[in-house]
């Protein structure tokens, strides 16, 4: 999706809020219960407006996505133009960029952790 095409959709949604992790959930409860009961104006209400959260939980990932994909692009036509960047570049890079990686630093710190416990025993 082009930056242009988000903007049309993000304009469409108004001022819709992304659906949270549990949001997902209910979202798609949501919809089933609509698709359900099809002459229940409240659950057809209920869906709609799921279906809206759900679509800017979507826009945003499509966002940041975006985002991830074109600071690596950079980073690597820049390094084969000769520049060095290395991953704590391209780490500091997302930062800027308001890419939160945290979590994943974490279950990866995590993992690595596990698998050098599993060398030792």
């Amino acid at each position: 999706m082009t930056r242009e095409e988000r903007a049309e959709v993000s304009n469409a949604l108004g001022f819709a809020a992304p659906a949270s992790t549990d949001g997902v959930l209910k979202a798609v409860n949501a919809l089933r219960c609509a698709e359900r009961n099809r002459g229940d104006q409240t659950a057809i209400v209920r869906a709609l407006g799921a279906a809206q959260a759900l679509v800017k939980r979507l826009l945003d990932v499509e966002a940041e996505t975006a985002t991830v994909r074109s600071t690596i692009a950079r980073l690597v036509v820049a390094n084969q133009r000769g520049d060095d960047y290395g991953l704590s570049d391209l780490a500091f890079e997302l930062e800027r960029a308001e890419v939160d990686l945290k979590d994943d630093y974490d279950t990866a710190d995590a993992l690595a952790r596990a698998t050098e416990q599993e060398g030792l025993l």
